[in-house]
């Protein structure tokens, strides 16, 4: 198993120590390679260690460990959530968050949310190399795309896409022939690599394809119907860009 390098993010020194020995004897494949007490120091010891995980306190002196997240303007690691509160669950994932962990911490709680983040940093890995491989293989323009699964992953047409809507940390891809797949993956990674192939961000929630649209009903931000019968709502603040994007 790969080793996961690992910062822990908690402003008392009992519980930074009760997580490392923690780790050191339920996840050995874990290395603890830095500490912070605040999301000062956070900051600092992410910039300098480049951890693949983050174990984050949510209260602390400052900034909340989610005040921390949402400020940064790139999160390339992982979070676990290490907190003894249990109100900030919701928000937590909604940050993107692997697990929310509550003090003190389970080792078997603590071990399975490190093998799902274990399981996501290897998705991490392997998706430029399949995109790139696929690329190679499929020649320009490149007509697919790799969706990483709870499974492994599945090689989609573009052209098979209808939709994807949002589910939290997943993103269900609906096709045109009914099938759903349930992709391990957060709506915003699709859209940055769709867009230049006619996809277009309708709403926070739905990314279209624009060749399967069939008619678009006016309204306060209208919605689109599309080849498959689904009727999605079209944000207000993203109407006037869409009109344009369908050249109305």
């Amino acid at each position: 198993m790969n080793t996961i390098n690992a910062i822990i993010v908690d402003d008392e020194i009992k519980g930074r120590q009760f997580l490392r020995q923690l780790a050191d004897k339920f996840t050995p494949h874990v290395k603890i390679v830095g500490e912070a007490s605040n999301a000062i120091e956070a900051i600092e010891a992410i910039a300098a260690a480049q951890p693949d995980l983050v174990f984050l306190d949510i209260e602390m002196p400052g900034k909340t460990g989610m005040e921390m997240l949402r400020e940064m303007k790139e999160i390339n690691f992982e979070v676990i959530f290490v907190t003894a509160f249990n109100k900030y669950a919701v928000e937590a994932f909604k940050l993107g968050a692997i697990d929310y962990l509550l003090k003190p911490v389970n080792p078997s709680e603590l071990k399975g949310a490190v093998d799902r983040a274990s399981g996501y940093l290897k998705l991490k890995d392997n998706r430029k190399v399949k995109y790139d491989s696929l690329k190679q293989q499929f020649g320009q323009p490149f007509s697919k795309i790799t969706v990483p699964t709870m499974n492994g992953f599945e090689f989609v047409d573009f052209g098979d896409i209808t939709y994807m809507q949002s589910d939290g940390n997943y993103t269900n891809i609906k096709q045109k022939d009914g099938k759903t797949i349930l992709a391990t993956r957060l709506l915003g990674e699709f859209e940055e690599m769709l867009m230049p192939y006619n996809f277009f961000r309708i709403h926070k929630s739905y990314l279209i394809n624009l060749a399967h649209i069939k008619k678009y009903i006016k309204g306060d931000g209208g919605v689109v119907m599309m080849s498959d019968g689904s009727e999605i709502d079209v944000a207000r603040r993203i109407k006037e860009a869409f009109l344009k994007k369908i050249k109305l």
